[in-house]
């Protein structure tokens, strides 16, 4: 499928040094953040030149504007998604990923596994964007699902689902590397004992990232109010790619700046 896996990608060898910092303490420290933040600068770098990784924020944006317009058919399939909405959020998820998944093949040639990876996180983006407006006091019905879904199409909306985009492709790097290591790290004789070291780990990476990538929120509010609102804009591939770069750019430089921030703390 010409994918390049993770291991071989030169500019992530320092990946394996957050596991040995974990089998060697089971706690994060500055030395582990530090390596987070680094590698979060360039998944995030490398992630851009994916061509699915700029479709699965698209179609975040996209998919949303699709289901509020008059036209609903119409604009489903002009995004590529069947003209027949899902009636369950579990479908809805698969409408999503199946189509990134078409778009995989057609471009399978230029697309790695930080591409697949974009493909989870924008999956959980739209799933927990989603969750979190559903009625939970009944079972959620067909047009809840076509009321809440639309009404993610607003700028906040976006830039929640942006954010939780980006948080979780760098998260989600990480813990590759990690799954691919647990044999070594979890045991009676070794320094991680338990599953709850890895969670420790694993919660404070999530913060991380999280924090990190809270700086792009208002850009990418603003972004979208400017361009779809203000200008009246129907936001392309290329556009997407654009506000991506810029995002991308924004977030590795408040990365870098938390590094520095506890460098001049240490």
């Amino acid at each position: 499928m010409g994918h390049q896996r993770l291991g071989k990608l030169p500019a992530l060898r320092s990946l394996p040094e957050i596991v040995r910092y974990l089998v060697a303490g089971g706690t994060p420290t500055d030395d582990l953040v530090d390596q987070v933040t680094r590698i979060g600068q360039d998944a995030l770098k490398r992630g851009q030149q994916d061509p699915l990784f700029v479709e699965a924020l698209w179609l975040l944006a996209r998919l949303p504007q699709a289901v509020g317009s008059p036209d609903v058919a119409g604009a489903c399939q002009e995004i590529g998604l069947p003209d027949t909405l899902p009636t369950t959020l579990s479908e809805m998820l698969v409408v999503y990923d199946s189509a990134l998944e078409r778009f995989q093949r057609r471009q399978h040639a230029h697309v790695t596994d930080l591409g697949e990876i974009a493909r989870r996180a924008g999956a959980s983006a739209l799933g927990e964007a989603i969750q979190s407006r559903l009625p939970s006091l009944w079972q959620p019905t067909a047009d809840d699902l076509r009321t809440t879904l639309s009404t993610l199409k607003g700028t906040e909306s976006f830039a929640v689902m942006a954010h939780s985009f980006y948080a979780n492709f760098v998260g989600r790097v990480i813990r590759y590397y990690v799954d691919r290591n647990l044999h070594k790290m979890v045991g009676v004789d070794r320094l991680s004992r338990s599953v709850s070291d890895l969670r420790t780990f694993d919660d404070a990476i999530k913060r991380h990232c999280n924090e990190a990538a809270l700086i792009m929120r208002n850009f990418a509010r603003d972004w979208m109010g400017k361009n779809h609102y203000r200008d009246g804009r129907t936001i392309t591939r290329q556009d997407m790619g654009r506000f991506s770069a810029f995002a991308v750019e924004k977030i590795g430089r408040e990365l870098e700046q938390r590094r520095g921030q506890r460098k001049g703390l240490s």
